[in-house]
């Protein structure tokens, strides 16, 4: 009772509280809060159906039923509904809730927008979040509204929500809200009724509009004004409106003294427009046209002068580009100022005048000169309503009562969006593309129109609510008329536009893959509505061609793969960007495969629909790469298509045959007889026997699929499509496919308008003749009889073919062929179309006997001519043909009438052919013919040819064994036909045979084998004898030499027209062949489109199942990727996405396991490293990005060189094939199995290489290493011969095309780097690695990795102390004997070696310091080395005790055992990670002490990985090793490499190590070549020798600072002298203006002769104002060292460079929005108001490109240290990566970004790239750092720094070091302090320290070891990069800090200033010389001591206390 009690309490008091409270809402949210209300409400349990009411009650501040009439006055308690849904127990409230909910929230736009502005979609989609306590019939209501709120608007927060909200936890299955949220996205996609405004001016309030300045004099001489608007009905009672109702303002410009233009709305929605002169009013209204509909409307009002004096003025009216009224209004006078000046807002009240200054009306005076006749005023385009008087809408009444007859002026009311105004007359033309650009386009004019080039000069005024920022509305125009906004803008978004904000449109996907796992569970289709009712019987007609229409689509809706294919027809419709992140992200193919998974039971009818809806929608979009890609994986990919039910299936190819016909020549040739012929034989050949279609469908199907054969044949076909045909016949293996085809063919020669065409094309040698063959085949004739009917077609055909191919073979004969040849035809025509009474074949029988006949009557005449023999010869042969053929279908045909006529013809002929080859040919064709005779059943016809062939037979002398056998084969098959069916026939036979074995009996050595055979025997015995004899194997024997000498001499017969066998089988099975090799290879084709489209798709996903993706997220495994910094440092891992924990390898070293075949591992292996270096490695370029460049340089592109090669990676050797051209380099991967159908292809720009070095490989030279400017590098080996003949071509390219000086290196490289070394320029880890690189070392090679040295023998002190010589190795001795004990054995081993065979020299180490398995000893924790190490184990993980687990450990086995002598690898000394085992390998445990091997065991002094790294590479670079290292270098790469002074040194290593040793090109055995290869590998390999006298040794310190100070050319690096720094500053570039950037680019291209000549320093100011000054950094004359020559241009306004504004409002405008290209030529720019990026040009000072791909404010950039590539970060949550373009003829970025980068929540605040370690960095303000690879876009990971607070932190900037370490630094606003940090990531993402910060820091930058900051507070800081801690105290500037940056040589740091003050910091020296030296010479021309700046003038940096 008490709870009942409660709630109707509640009720009471909710009731009272909304009375109470209507009328002061704002006071209520004060006070009290609809979050307490929800609080308290929800303690009292649950809440009754009254409270609920009452809640909405409130809601709409009536009764919440009236929800027709009332719309949402108070959304709060709709928020709370919402919010307490889920708590509700009761379904039915649910349901009731989210209904009424439903409807008042989209009652409509009104509402629509209040639900949206008060965040209501976020709202709803937690509460989804909590699924399980909806009842789905809510739970669909709620998304239902989301769907109708997110067509209104859509922010990339909420849409990334809404996608999450579908992930499940299980894959495979189907989130239950997949359906309906898919359905509601395509609803947000559709977009209700019209284009709308995104973001507008709200200017509801009565108060509201813009206010525009004053305008002192009017540029033009007319006024037109466009604008978007919107507005709604009022919600007023329409009977209490009276005349005097408010009017709503659109604008008005008015002077001082009241004279001017206005345009107002009345309050029935009326337009009208005024003009006001001192003493009318004058109006003209746009009458029945009303404004209040909920639409966005374009309006335009052009006021035009009269032409001439005392012309008449006019005005025009247009809504949505159509011109509505055009009538008579005054203009005012012009010459006063506009001072009253405003839009859509009150303005200033008129006062009504006193009423006796009132003039009279001036109504008395007509208002139109009768000469205008009405037409003239009313526009054609007029609407037939407006036709009435015009007095209806002109009127004038007197100046100053306008509020009494209009209405007193309120505000608009309503939604403005973009407003322009011009201060000329808009034409027609202007005003409709103006409309036609809609109400979201940023830059009208920039379209391609030429009717709008000319407006930008006309424009007064343009503002456009995206460039607005309360209260400050930007004009665009040149005149900067800003105007204050009361009121608010609004911003919805679009989702088509924040789909790219989260993953583009890959991110829809996933939907369809959950739907395919629906599959059964999908409701079923009822009945009545599988097909549309003109779908139902369409066999033969075409297609129906759909609209679209809202209704059309609404049908397909019912099928929701349909659904979903709608969902990306929307999404692409009329938005590029959409389209072209379809092509890049290869979503089509996606789409395409996806397909393919769906189960069969959802492909239905509507899919067709809805793919044709999306095709045509392509088509009207003229986006023909797109389009291509819809046929290729859409359209034309059977696959999909054969799956559903017939109506399905069917429909496809009807609509394809509906737009073939429309473009036929468009598909003929991807699409035409080839691809049909292939469709044939892949889905509706044998393989679909298993089909669930009936026969009778599958026949439609191909009869349709043939009719489209004949289609493209019809008009004639061309020699391929015939040759398609021909390879078809020849390969297919089916009748029904053969009928098909020929039945195309048939009719096609019978009917086709151009049959001369197609027989020309059918004469040609191998295309007709070749269907001789058919009558042989066995396979088809075995099965005739079965299949009867059907294939006396192909008989029919073959004869028609006959007489083609008889065409004109015997000149005398011709026409009498041709003839015969037409009857047969005639014939063949009629018995296919079935009307025949009698089978054709009996007609032809009839006809032969005819022939026969004649040919008998012919012959026996006296008069006899050889035509009539050769006529009858003809005939026979015909005969023969024809009884082989057709007769062994119908044995009906072996007439007795048809032999008398032969054997009479025979006789005759015999005559004339007595001798010769005829004679013999004849003989054949009688006894072929009797032989047939005999073996028919008719015993008459038997009789008669048995008895015949006797008496030939004894006539007959047989010669030759062969033809013996034919005869003995063929009898002795009909005999034993004969008695197995005990048939009469035996009896005719026994005396044959006779006569036979009689004949041949010497002949065939029957006396031999069969001696009880006499050779009259007429015993019964005599058939058994004869089998006997018939299976032995001589008969065998001779029947196959038989059949051989037959083929030999049909051969032999080749000149005579007669021959037939061998000529037509053997093409046909050669056509059989090539087609089936082509078919073949086709497929294989497909399928590895396939797999590739299948990989891209599971590339796409590694971002959308990440972390930050939209979808679920999986683990990660790592791996080493190959990029490396520019010390050559391959730090970086990357993911490895087909990770391998190696728990078998891990059980067979615990013999727990069985041992895999290698075949198996080795596929492990490749797997493991070939994709994974896929992932990495292989360029792959954007499929349309190739083609394009490829168009554009073919005319250019020229090839120079191709040979065969082989890509040596540390895992795998790929074949392949390497291309230079004129402009590139290509490599081909030609291995057959490539990595799921991509492989390791590159092509890179021959510009990027910047050296090539000659290499050996397997001790041999014949290598090629070549290197690019990003530090990617690949290693190709050649054949011996090529690589010689190569080099010389190679270097001539490199010097010829490109100029690099000589990129093929030599000893004069070397000598330049050593001198480096010498003088201390490098540091020793890169004089190292360098030293490495020329002696031939490669990280692509495990037998050559790069060796580093053991450099510490102290592994075991708590402290490391490098100040004591103690802790170092001895580097002059070889590792093996730096414990003296060791050296005595060595030495005696090589004294006491003896090869008795003399092969092997003597040698101090049977192992090398160098070698594979070394390599992978050490680096086993990381892949792919894990794998490679398993391999080399045969499988297995080497025992714990031997792997490499301690560095101590390693050490001392080195100390006590002089075999191993490993040296180091240059991971010690830069990377961490393979200390670690990060991916968790079993690496077993050590026998004594059973510790597990895990991590490496760390020195003592050293506490953690990176610590022990960081302190070796110190080690290394310490004055002790610099003293040293050239005595080590003699040992590997120098003079005690070889020779006595080796075995002097100890350093002899077994003989097969050094080059030369071995000569691989002299074994020719494959094997034995092999075997010294592997021996090769295992053994190890010494570099090739640089040095041959002793290395010089290093400078020290002391030494090169005194070298220094002498120089007159270097500068001081200052990092190397902090404590000297002196800071000077320069004046006069930007007085009072911030610097925002100021560089001097790094790479500006200087020729030779201008060596000593300024560089140029580029500053850029707050203003825009950009200079490009003179530089030069060292100047031993004056006292700092630098000169500094000002431009002159920035101080004078007319030369002065602008970049074009404006920035957007309210932006703070800092450094990251600006960044400079390497060549100083080009200034890239961020922060506009319209999301561009864009470049200016340096040198003319003009934009040249303006890039706008972001959705929203780019707001910082960055460009990498290559030069190569820009990223730039945005509002919109993205980052994009964009190439640099350099070429003649085009500057600036690439039009298209290389990646589209996603994943963050909320602006990007900060950027870094850097190309060669592949890496783009971004920070945001949702407090996260994303690291992602720039080639393949892919997310690597998320760093979040440490943040205690609870408050927001962001990342206001980042950088990234050389060795990729991450420097973040954050920032935490607080309500009255900011918290600001920086924090130190690795390369691989681990977290290393912090630092808090005192101050601001506004730009940062890494250099070397060091971090430089500027801050707000005006400190320059310098910090130590590892630590974080200061390096000197800071530098005080006195004044905010706005940028810096580091000149390249670290000679000076420049720092732009508040005040504009440019200071320049480097190290100060003593002043040798005074400033009276400056009037010197510079460069030939004294210049104006104004322009240099010497920098005199020192900065006083220290604190003014």
């Amino acid at each position: 009772m008490d709870i009942i009690k409660k709630r109707c309490l509640a009720c009471k008091t909710l009731f009272l509280l909304s009375n109470y409270f209507v009328s002061n809402i704002e006071v209520f949210k004060e006070r009290i809060g609809y979050a307490h209300i929800y609080e308290v409400l929800k303690s009292l349990g649950q809440p009754s159906r009254e409270l609920l009411e009452e809640l909405m009650n409130m809601a709409v501040e009536g009764d919440h039923m009236a929800v027709g009439i009332l719309g949402i006055s108070n959304v709060q308690p709709l928020l709370l509904l919402i919010q307490w849904l889920p708590e509700l127990e009761s379904h039915d409230l649910q349901i009731f809730i989210s209904n009424w909910l439903r409807r008042i929230c989209c009652i409509n736009r009104q509402s629509r927008a209040t639900c949206v502005n008060a965040n209501m979609v976020i709202r709803i989609i937690e509460t989804l979040n909590s699924h399980s306590a909806l009842h789905c019939t809510c739970a669909e209501n709620l998304i239902a509204l989301l769907g109708s709120l997110g067509s209104q608007s859509m922010g990339s927060e909420e849409l990334l929500q809404l996608i999450r909200l579908l992930r499940t936890d299980e894959p495979k299955r189907a989130h239950p809200y997949v359906v309906p949220v898919m359905r509601a996205i395509l609803a947000m996609a559709r977009k209700q009724g019209m284009a709308s405004a995104l973001q507008y001016f709200n200017l509801y309030h009565s108060m509201a509009g813009i206010a525009v300045p004053s305008i002192h004099k009017w540029p033009g001489s007319a006024f037109s004004f466009n604008a978007w608007l919107c507005l709604d009905q009022d919600r007023v009672d329409p009977s209490t409106t009276s005349k005097s109702g408010k009017r709503k303002q659109l604008y008005s410009f008015f002077t001082g003294s009241g004279m001017g233009f206005e345009a107002f709305i009345t309050y029935s929605g009326v337009l009208v427009v005024a003009v006001c002169t001192k003493r009318e009013y004058a109006t003209v209204m746009l009458p029945d046209h009303c404004f209040f509909d909920s639409l966005w409307h374009n309006v335009t009002i052009v006021h035009m002068p009269g032409k001439r004096p005392f012309g008449q003025s006019l005005v025009y009216i247009y809504v949505n580009g159509q011109q509505k009224v055009s009538a008579p209004l005054r203009f005012p006078a012009m010459n006063e100022s506009f001072t009253s000046c405003c839009i859509g807002s009150a303005g200033q009240r008129t006062t009504t005048p006193p009423p006796s200054q009132i003039p009279d009306p001036p109504f008395s005076s007509p208002i139109m000169p009768h000469r205008t006749s009405l037409g003239g005023i009313l526009s054609t385009g007029s609407w037939g309503g407006m036709l009435g008087k015009p007095e209806l809408i002109t009127k004038m009444i007197s100046a100053g009562t306008q509020d009494s007859e209009w209405g007193c002026p309120t505000s608009l009311e309503g939604q403005l969006g973009s407003v322009i105004i011009f201060h000329e007359a808009l034409q027609p033309p202007q005003v409709k593309a103006l409309y036609l650009a809609g109400p979201n386009c940023l830059t009208p004019w920039k379209s391609q129109e030429a009717e709008v080039a000319d407006l930008p000069s006309k424009v007064l005024l343009h503002y456009t609510p995206k460039a607005c920022r309360n209260p400050i509305c930007l004009d665009l125009s040149a005149n900067l008329l800003h105007g204050r906004l009361t009121g608010n803008k609004v911003v919805n978004w679009d989702i088509k536009d924040m789909i790219n904000c989260i993953g583009g449109i890959n991110v829809l996907f996933p939907l369809l893959e959950q739907i395919s796992f629906l599959g059964g569970q999908m409701p079923e289709k009822s009945e009545g509505e599988t097909l549309p009712p003109e779908l139902v019987t369409p066999v033969e007609e075409d297609w129906v061609v759909l609209s679209s229409t809202k209704a059309s689509e609404a049908r397909l809706e019912k099928n929701i793969v349909a659904t979903f294919i709608l969902m990306i027809k929307h999404f692409i419709q009329r938005h590029h960007v959409n389209q072209e992140n379809l092509i890049h992200s290869h979503g089509v193919a996606t789409l395409g495969a996806l397909l393919q998974k769906v189960p069969s039971n959802l492909m239905d009818v509507n899919v067709l629909m809805a793919v044709q809806l999306l095709i045509e929608q392509v088509s009207v979009e003229k986006n023909m790469q797109l389009l291509q890609q819809m046929y290729q994986h859409l359209l034309f990919d059977f696959s999909i298509w054969n799956s559903g039910d017939f109506p399905f299936r069917i429909g496809h190819i009807q609509y394809l045959s509906t737009i073939i016909k429309d473009s036929r020549r468009l598909f003929r040739k991807k699409y035409g007889v080839q691809f049909l012929l292939d469709t044939l034989r892949i889905y509706y050949g044998s393989g679909c026997k298993d089909s669930d279609l009936a026969p009778d469908d599958l026949r439609t199907i191909r009869t349709s699929l043939y009719g489209l054969i004949k289609y493209f044949l019809s008009k004639g076909g061309t020699h391929e499509e015939i040759q398609s045909i021909v390879g078809y016949i020849a390969a297919t293996s089916e009748e029904e496919q053969l009928c098909g085809i020929l039945d195309v063919l048939f009719s096609l020669l019978h009917s086709s308008p151009t049959p001369d065409q197609l027989f020309l094309l059918l004469f040609e040698p191998g295309n007709a003749d070749i269907l001789y063959a058919l009558l042989l085949h066995q396979r088809y004739s075995d099965r005739l009889r079965e299949l009867g009917g059907d294939n006396e077609l192909i008989q029919l055909l073959t004869d028609i073919l006959l007489c083609i191919m008889w065409k004109g073979i015997e000149k005398s004969d011709d026409d009498a062929w041709i003839e015969r040849g037409q009857v047969f035809s005639a014939l063949t025509k009629l018995g296919i179309s079935n009307e025949l009474l009698r089978p054709s074949d009996e007609i032809k029988l009839n006809l032969l006997e005819k022939m026969l006949e004649w040919s008998v009557t012919d012959n026996r005449d006296s008069k006899a001519l050889p035509t009539h023999a050769e006529n009858a010869f003809k005939l026979l042969l015909i005969v023969q043909d024809f009884l082989q053929a057709e007769g062994l279908v119908n044995s009906n045909l072996w007439t007795e009438k048809l032999l008398e006529e032969l054997v009479t013809l025979m006789d005759s002929l015999s005559v004339w052919y007595s001798a010769g080859l005829e004679a013999i040919r004849l003989s054949q064709v009688q006894v072929q013919l009797l032989l047939g005779f005999i073996a028919q059943d008719n015993l008459q016809v038997c009789a008669m040819a048995a008895a015949k062939l006797n008496t030939l037979l004894q006539t007959k002398v047989i010669e030759s064994q062969s033809e013996a056998c034919y005869l003995l084969g063929k009898l002795e098959g009909i005999l034993s036909k004969s008695i197995e069916e005990k048939t009469e026939t035996y009896s005719f036979l026994i005396p044959l045979v006779r006569t036979l074995v009689s004949k041949i009996y010497e002949l065939l050595f029957m006396n031999l084998h069969l001696p009880s055979l006499p050779p009259t025997n007429g015993s019964p015995s005599f058939f058994e004898d004869f089998q006997e004899y018939c299976s032995s194997e001589d008969h065998e024997n001779c029947y196959e030499a038989f059949m051989v000498n037959m083929h030999r001499r049909d051969r032999e017969r080749g000149e005579s027209k007669l021959k037939f066998q061998e000529h037509f089988v053997e093409p046909f099975s050669r056509k059989a062949r090539q087609e089936n090799l082509r078919y073949n290879s086709m497929l294989k084709q497909l399928n590895s489109q396939h797999t590739a489209t299948l990989r891209q798709w599971k590339a796409a996903q590694l971002y959308l199942l990440s972390e930050r993706g939209p979808w679920k997220q999986h683990p990660i495994h790592w791996k080493l990727s190959n990029v490396e910094n520019f010390s050559r440092m391959r730090l970086k891992l990357v993911q490895n996405y087909n990770f391998n924990s190696h728990q078998d390898a891990s059980d067979l070293r615990d013999n727990l396991g069985e041992l895999p075949s290698s075949e198996s591992l080795l596929l492990e292996v490749v797997k493991q490293v070939k994709v994974s270096d896929l992932e990495d490695d292989v360029l792959e370029l954007p499929e349309e990005d190739t083609n394009r460049t490829v168009e554009i340089c073919f005319c250019k592109e020229k090839l120079i060189l191709s040979e065969d090669c082989e890509l040596i990676t540390v895992i795998d050797v790929i074949p392949g094939r390497l291309e230079i051209t004129t402009q590139h380099i290509y490599f081909f991967d030609g291995s057959i199995e490539k990595e799921e159908g991509v492989g390791f292809d590159f092509k890179w720009h021959l510009s990027q290489i910047r050296e090539i070095h000659l290499r050996r490989y397997n001790l041999r030279r014949s290598a090629l290493e070549i290197f690019l400017t990003d530090q990617t590098n690949y290693f190709l080996n050649f054949n011996k011969e090529v690589w010689i003949s190569q080099i010389s071509l190679i270097h001539e390219i490199s010097t010829s095309v490109y100029g690099i000086s000589d990129i093929v290196t030599s000893t004069v490289s070397f000598f330049s780097v050593l001198q480096k070394w010498v003088n201390r320029e490098i540091s020793n880890f890169d004089y190292l690695i360098q030293l490495n690189t020329m002696a031939g070392r490669t990280y692509n090679d495990l037998a050559q990795y790069p060796v580093f040295p053991w450099i510490l023998r102290d592994y075991t002190s708590e402290e490391l102390d490098l100040n004591n010589p103690a802790v170092f190795r001895d580097l002059s001795k070889p590792i093996g004997v730096v414990n003296e004990k060791n050296a005595k054995a060595v030495k005696e081993k090589y004294e006491n070696f003896e090869d008795p065979l003399g092969i092997i020299d003597k040698f101090h180490y049977g192992t090398h310091y160098s070698n594979a398995a070394g390599v992978m000893h050490y680096l086993i924790r990381v892949e792919p080395f894990t794998t490679l190490h398993i391999q080399l184990q045969s499988g297995r993980f080497d025992c714990a005790d031997r792997q490499f687990h301690s560095i101590p450990a390693t050490w001392q086995a080195l100390m006590d055992n002089p075999n191993d002598v490993k040296e180091l690898i240059p991971e010690f000394f830069y990377f961490p990670e393979f200390l670690e085992n990060q991916n968790g390998f079993n690496l077993g445990q050590l026998q004594i002490s059973k510790e597990v091997v895990n991590d490496v065991v760390l020195p003592k002094w050293a506490h953690s990985p990176e610590d022990f790294i960081y302190k070796h590479r110190r080690a290394l670079e310490s004055e002790y090793v610099s003293a040293h290292l050239h005595e080590w270098i003699d040992l590997i790469f120098g003079y005690k490499q070889r020779g006595p002074a080796a075995v002097e040194a100890l350093n002899v290593f077994y003989y097969c190590t050094y080059e030369g040793a071995v000569d691989l090109d002299a074994l020719t055995d494959e094997k034995e070549r092999k075997a010294l290869e592997g021996m090769i590998n295992n053994f190890g390999q010494t570099p090739c020798q640089l040095l041959k006298e002793p290395h010089p040794q290093r400078l020290s310190a002391e030494e090169v600072v005194q070298r220094l100070t002498k120089s007159d050319t270097s500068t001081l690096n200052l990092f190397q002298h902090l404590t000297e720094l002196k800071s000077f500053f320069i004046e006069g570039i930007s007085d009072g203006v911030p610097i925002v950037k100021a560089v001097v680019p790094r790479n500006q291209s200087r020729s030779f002769i201008s060596q000593g000549s300024p560089e140029i320093l580029v500053t850029a100011s707050l203003n825009c104002i950009i200079g490009t000054h003179g530089w030069l950094p060292y100047d031993k004359n004056i006292s700092n060292y630098f000169t500094f020559i000002r431009d002159t241009t920035v101080t004078n306004p007319k030369t002065q460079r602008n970049m074009s504004g404006p920035f957007a409002p309210g932006l703070e405008i800092t450094s990251k929005l600006f960044a400079v290209s390497h060549d100083a030529k080009l200034l890239f720019s961020g922060g506009h108001w319209d999301n561009s990026i864009r470049v200016t040009s340096l040198t003319k000072g003009k934009l040249i490109g303006q890039h706008i791909r972001h959705m929203d404010i780019v707001t910082c950039l960055a460009i990498d240290y290559c030069g190569i590539h820009l990223i730039s970060g945005s509002r919109d949550t993205t980052c994009m990566i964009w190439q640099i373009v350099q070429q003649v003829g085009y500057l600036g970025l690439a039009p298209k970004p290389l990646q589209i980068l996603y994943g963050h929540t909320d602006e990007v605040s900060s950027v870094s790239i850097s190309t060669e370690l592949d890496m783009a960095v971004s920070g945001s303000k949702d407090g996260t750092v994303i690291v992602r690879t720039i080639r393949k876009g892919q997310y690597v990971r998320t760093l979040r720094p440490p943040c205690e607070s609870s408050l927001l932190l962001t990342v206001p900037n980042l950088a990234v070091s050389w060795e990729g370490h991450i420097v973040v630094h954050t920032s935490i606003e607080g309500k009255t302090t900011l918290k600001n940090a920086l924090h130190l990531y690795s390369v691989n993402g681990k977290y290393l320290c912090s630092e808090t910060l005192k101050e601001e820091v506004s730009d940062i930058c890494v250099t070397g070891e060091y971090i430089v900051m500027g801050s707000l507070q005006g400190f320059l800081s310098i910090r130590d990069l590892y630590s974080l801690s200061l390096s000197i105290s800071p530098l005080a500037m006195r004044l905010p800090i706005h940028c810096i940056s580091v000149t390249k040589e670290y000679s000076h740091i420049l720092v732009g200033l508040e005040d504009g003050k440019l200071i320049i910091v480097g190290v100060g020296k003593p002043a040798e010389m005074r400033s009276g030296q400056l009037s010197r010479k510079l460069w030939g021309s004294s210049k104006r001591l104004s322009q240099i700046s010497s920098g005199e003038t020192e900065y006083n940096t220290q604190d003014s206390k």
